[in-house]
């Protein structure tokens, strides 16, 4: 059991320890995955005493992993006085643990699975927050495709036990850069604590909170006589070096009262009880005329049900070209929800924040304040045609035939390309006494670009614009009932790399014969698939789509080792299908462990006997493990 008697509220929430930050960019969402990137890795310490402080001191029970010394890190946090560590310990309010050497080792022999059964083992329970200080150990960040696979395990078990973490790095380079990029799409949130002449300052690539997201924001931070930081002001130096880079700062600051435009006509009570100048506009092309006079006004766009993506998207490029990086341009979501890709598009075209539509309006002005003094440091010079036709799916859904479901496919996996929107391909077996239709019939696909398929004995499952931490639970949503029950030999591919070889054995298998059609027995079936159209291609266009899949199947990162994409290779081959085809290696139901039987000391052995032959862990500078063990 993992479960605590003493578990914290739901309404429990992890900040940021920083005086002064805005909720929306230091509060963490429940069960997500953040990371601190520590360029000055001296600095980090306010924060992480800040952090630890704030959670314990809401009832939330901390879990800290250090690589050593737990001495110095002990008397570093009671330094700011903040809270007492001592105290927190003996009420088991907060646990420690240590690394052995060759962690890193460990992690890639045994994998995060294992890793995480650890977490277990000693007991990190649910509603809890987990802090790894230096955890450039835990992700082999030199191989891009492992630290995927890495993050995804990770972030699906703190998702499911409801487990904030916060992996602090500190020896990053430029040579992980392009990592670091690719996993921003598989964390909830990731910061930069760096120095610039003006001082030290934290910027959010990306943000989830309870608020909302953000992103491209920045904050200077200047301690306070206990050491702690707060969010200082910008200074005269720094307002200089920015109007030196952006013309727009003197029409910036000529603009002194601040002047807010709005669509919702709800918000009509809340503008007279603001300060400030509210003004009200109807439309997205009243909204660019009222603005365009103006270069650092609040502009809140209106995201409703019949919203157009494209013209909402449209304004926020064309406000964000013409008014500058000091306008700040919200998008407030109303009775309807952004998909994940569309707010992404939104935050890279020049939107600085996205309210998510269960934020009460009466917290929509501590929203606005914390854009105060900010400005939109993200390159908005960017085909827009091109980022807009990434997000924008197929207006296919449901089964297509294996021709169909190929070409389809392949065009989302192109158009995916510019925003590095995720999608997954799944393949699955139905089990034991199932039929293909009935199992086709039974998932229910209803998003444009979520596509189906199947041969004679695998279903084919594309979901496109998909998370890898939702994609188990978003495919039992879709079948209603529990995967098992469905499906034996899942196979989840989140690679372009891993998915065009399915492609590509799916045509050979095409061009070979005997594939199934089961378009005429499914109701749900697109109506242009169900035609009378041809069921068996030409060659000629098997030959072009066969071509086109081949010359993309090169990886998407091209600084990886030759090592790394040979394994990449080996985990997951193409398949030549046969009219039955025989399937590759099923994927382990679990990751073996060489621990014995009659051996309860775990791999990684966070706290146990010194004299033990075991490897990992070892126990913090306090009273032994057994004295601190829950009762």
């Amino acid at each position: 059991m993992i479960d605590k008697t003493s578990n914290p509220k739901p309404s429990s929430l992890v900040q940021l320890g920083i005086h002064a930050l805005p909720l929306l960019s230091s509060g963490m969402v429940n069960g997500g995955l953040y990371v601190l990137l520590a360029e000055i890795p001296s600095a980090r310490f306010p924060i992480l005493a800040g952090t630890l402080a704030s959670a314990l001191d809401g009832g939330i029970e901390c879990n800290v992993i250090l690589p050593s010394n737990p001495e110095l890190f002990l008397q570093r946090i009671n330094s700011f006085g903040e809270l007492d560590t001592q105290e927190s310990m003996t009420n088991n309010h907060l646990q420690l643990f240590t690394m052995q050497d060759e962690f890193s080792k460990k992690m890639f022999r045994f994998g995060a699975e294992s890793f995480i059964q650890e977490l277990e083992f000693f007991d990190v329970s649910v509603n809890t927050f987990l802090l790894f200080d230096q955890a450039d150990e835990l992700l082999s960040l030199h191989d891009l495709s492992m630290a995927l696979d890495q993050v995804e395990v990770l972030s699906k078990w703190l998702s499911d036990r409801h487990v904030t973490a916060l992996l602090v790095f500190t020896r990053v380079t430029e040579a992980h850069s392009n990592t670091i990029n690719a996993l921003m799409d598989n964390l909830t949130g990731i910061a930069r604590l760096g120095g610039e002449k003006s001082g030290l300052e934290i910027t959010f690539d990306f943000w989830q909170s309870p608020e909302g997201a953000v992103a491209a924001r920045h904050f200077p931070l200047r301690a306070l006589d206990t050491g702690l930081y707060e969010v200082a002001p910008l200074s005269l130096s720094s307002e200089q070096i920015q109007s030196s880079i952006d013309p727009t700062i003197e029409a910036a600051d000529s603009d002194k009262e601040l002047h807010v435009f709005y669509m919702d006509p709800d918000l009509g009570s809340l503008a007279k009880q603001s300060a400030g100048i509210w003004q009200h506009v109807d439309t997205l092309v009243g909204m660019m005329h009222a603005t365009r006079s103006t270069r650092s006004a609040t502009i809140i766009l209106s995201f409703l049900p019949d919203t157009s993506l494209r013209q909402l998207a449209e304004t926020a490029h064309t406000l964000r070209s013409s008014l500058g990086r000091h306008a700040h341009i919200v998008v407030q979501e109303k009775a309807a929800s952004l998909r994940f890709q569309n707010e992404a598009l939104l935050l890279r075209l020049g939107v600085n924040l996205v309210v998510h539509r269960d934020v009460p309006v009466s917290r929509l002005t501590l929203l606005l304040d914390s854009l105060h003094g900010q400005t939109f440091t993200r390159d908005i010079d960017i085909n827009f045609e091109a980022a807009l036709a990434s997000v924008t799916p197929t207006r296919m859904r449901g089964y297509l035939r294996p021709l169909r479901f190929a070409r389809e496919v392949n065009l989302i996996l192109d158009r995916a390309e510019t925003l590095n929107i995720p999608c997954a391909l799944i393949l699955g077996q139905p089990t034991n006494g199932q039929s293909m239709v009935d199992v086709l019939r039974q998932i229910g696909l209803s998003r444009p670009g979520d596509l189906l398929t199947a041969d004679n004995t695998h279903a084919y499952i594309f979901l496109n614009a998909c998370q890898q931490a939702v994609m188990l639970s978003t495919l039992e949503r879709l079948l209603g009932v529990p995967v098992d029950t469905v499906f034996t030999n899942l196979r989840f591919l989140v690679r372009r790399e891993d998915i065009q070889p399915e492609l590509a054995a799916l045509m050979r298998a095409l061009e070979l014969g005997g594939l199934p059609d089961h378009s005429t027995t499914l109701v749900d079936a697109n109506a242009e698939e169900a035609s009378t159209e041809d069921t068996t291609p030409k060659p000629s266009v098997i030959a072009s789509i066969l071509n086109k899949i081949q010359t993309s199947t090169q990886p998407l990162v091209h600084n990886q080792t030759l090592t790394a994409q040979a394994r990449t290779l080996d985990l997951v081959p193409p398949r030549v299908l046969m009219p039955v085809p025989e399937r590759s290696v099923p994927r382990p139901a679990a990751i073996p462990r060489e621990v014995m039987p009659d051996n309860p000391d775990s791999q990684f052995s966070y706290a146990g006997d010194a004299s033990a032959s075991v490897f990992g862990k070892q126990p913090a500078p306090r009273a032994v493990r057994s004295s601190q063990s829950k009762k």
